[in-house]
């Protein structure tokens, strides 16, 4: 077990090509994880999680910044004397070696004691469930079994760290969900410092002690699970975690007698954030004015600027809600059409319009829509978030 500290880590790659620019693949990163910690790297493609998770492992090099491992800075340290232990997304194992020695091959070129190894692989495979299937080779046993082996040859290692590249990727859904759960189990009897990296928002809320957001070799933001989707810093934390997406709604906030009042604009809300050009308005009554709730925003929380003041309302898709007795034009209220119903069992998932104004709501089973019916939405505005739309920051 070990605390692992990056500070000020950049990586940029050279140009693939003449007239090609360098591309910076990690910026400044800093970033404290905990000794026991599981923290998870998430973001979409090419946001510079797995360099960073390469550049701990040492299979790249730092072009500025500190990486220490127990205290010990590591960045002239080569891969194997950094006593850390990797799981790739590929399963890279002998095909020739039964599962027993798959889990054994690196303990003997380390040249460790053979009865050690003994205990060692049997340790492993008790935790892992694979005892049953230490004789087999690789071609006879299921994915999930294969993952299994993979994690389980970076278990006997006994490492001071654990690395994980997105190792589920290969999985179908549901030994996707059984190994996450084994991942997580296995970190809990261990209480091992893990670093793990993913693209699906899913494995990072339910398998981190904390997440760590990047985009485009940036953190965005480091919080536990339910911080990080109750409390978004910016625009795009909001809407990468959570499924479905935060709605956004462009606006702007103004002063009334009755306190203040967000008042949609009539541009569509990824012409505000990606600047592309709004789509031609739906029939529908596309006016959207609600009184802001004393709860989540009083008159003090806007004293820090003037008022008008343009944002982005942010508001989930579960804090949409369709009580049947709310009538059209009532306070707090939102009149659109729906588009698409996805029912999930669970839930129902329903995709309506506003004016040119695309929205998704989470509604329980049990109400029923039809397509193209008018519906009347009740927002939480407690639970909704301000977003400067220039700097995408949160407000308050």
């Amino acid at each position: 077990m070990a605390r692992v500290v990056l500070d000020q880590v950049s990586k940029t790659y050279p140009a693939s090509g003449s007239g090609n620019r360098a591309a910076p693949a990690v910026r400044g990163v800093s970033l404290d994880i905990a000794d026991g910690e599981l923290m998870v790297l998430v973001g979409p493609s090419g946001c510079g999680k797995s360099t960073l998770l390469r550049l701990v492992a040492g299979l790249e090099t730092a072009d500025a910044g500190t990486i220490s491992i127990a205290g010990r800075v590591v960045n002239d340290l080569p891969p194997k004397d950094r006593d850390l232990a990797m799981v790739f997304q590929n399963y890279a194992l002998y095909p020739h070696l039964t599962v027993f020695e798959n889990l054994a091959f690196g303990l003997k070129l380390r040249k460790v004691p053979h009865a050690e190894i003994i205990t060692r692989v049997h340790s492993a495979a008790d935790q892992l469930g694979l005892a049953d299937v230490l004789h087999r080779l690789p071609k006879a046993l299921s994915g999930g079994q294969r993952q299994r082996v993979a994690v389980g040859r970076a278990l006997v290692r006994q490492p001071k760290v654990f690395l994980f590249d997105e190792p589920l990727s290969n999985l179908d859904a549901q030994l996707r969900t059984a190994t996450r759960a084994e991942i997580s189990r296995l970190h809990t009897r261990l209480a091992s410092t893990m670093i793990y990296v993913t693209h699906d928002q899913v494995e990072a809320m339910t398998l981190g002690d904390r997440i760590c957001v990047m985009k485009a070799g940036v953190i965005q933001q480091v919080a536990a699970p339910l911080d990080l989707y109750n409390s978004p810093a910016n625009l795009f934390v909001a809407g990468f975690i959570g499924s479905p997406p935060m709605n956004f709604i462009p606006g702007k906030i103004e002063n009334t007698s009755a306190g203040p009042v967000f008042v949609a604009t009539h541009s569509d809300p990824a012409s505000v954030i990606s600047q592309s050009p709004p789509r031609t308005p739906a029939s529908i009554n596309s006016s959207i004015r609600l009184p802001l709730s004393t709860e989540r925003f009083s008159s003090s929380h806007f004293q820090s600027f003037s008022l008008p003041r343009q944002v982005i309302l942010g508001v989930r898709p579960e804090n949409l809600h369709a009580p049947a007795t709310v009538t059209p034009n009532a306070a707090a209220t939102i009149t659109a059409k729906i588009e698409l119903i996805e029912p999930m069992g669970a839930e129902t998932i329903v995709h309506v319009r506003v004016g040119n104004r695309p929205l998704i709501a989470r509604v329980p089973p049990a109400e029923r829509f039809e397509l193209n019916q008018e519906i009347v939405l009740r927002p939480n505005l407690a639970l909704s978030h301000l977003f400067d739309p220039e700097t995408g920051h949160a407000l308050g």
